[in-house]
């Protein structure tokens, strides 16, 4: 289904993951956007992408809080923003609270 954003968020992991195609995998995951803004999976997977293959971490940052934003649950997304403050943003106070979010919304 062309319709289908779960279906695009999975083209673009096979995209990023199997063909390495950093081009196409982005254009799947906003496109997967574009049809269910409020889907937080592929803003996690964007932000993923625009952090380590774009080095773009201000976009990255915004993706993964879009994706907290739309699923507070999510708590890969949490992961990933506790990572970010940390490596990249030098915010140890602002990883530590993202990754005990992390931890509280996924205990395994």
């Amino acid at each position: 289904d062309p319709e289908c954003a779960k279906t695009w968020n999975k083209l673009g992991v096979l995209l990023e993951n199997k063909r390495n195609d950093t081009d196409g995998s982005e254009e799947a995951y906003r496109k997967a956007i574009d049809l269910d803004s409020k889907y937080a999976e592929p803003w996690n997977n964007l932000g993923v992408l625009l952090e380590d293959k774009r080095d773009n971490i201000d976009a990255a940052e915004e993706a993964y809080r879009n994706a907290i934003t739309f699923d507070p649950t999510y708590a890969n997304a949490w992961n990933n923003l506790g990572f970010l403050l940390e490596d990249k943003r030098n915010d140890v106070d602002g990883a530590e609270d993202a990754y005990r979010t992390a931890i509280s919304r996924d205990p395994k």
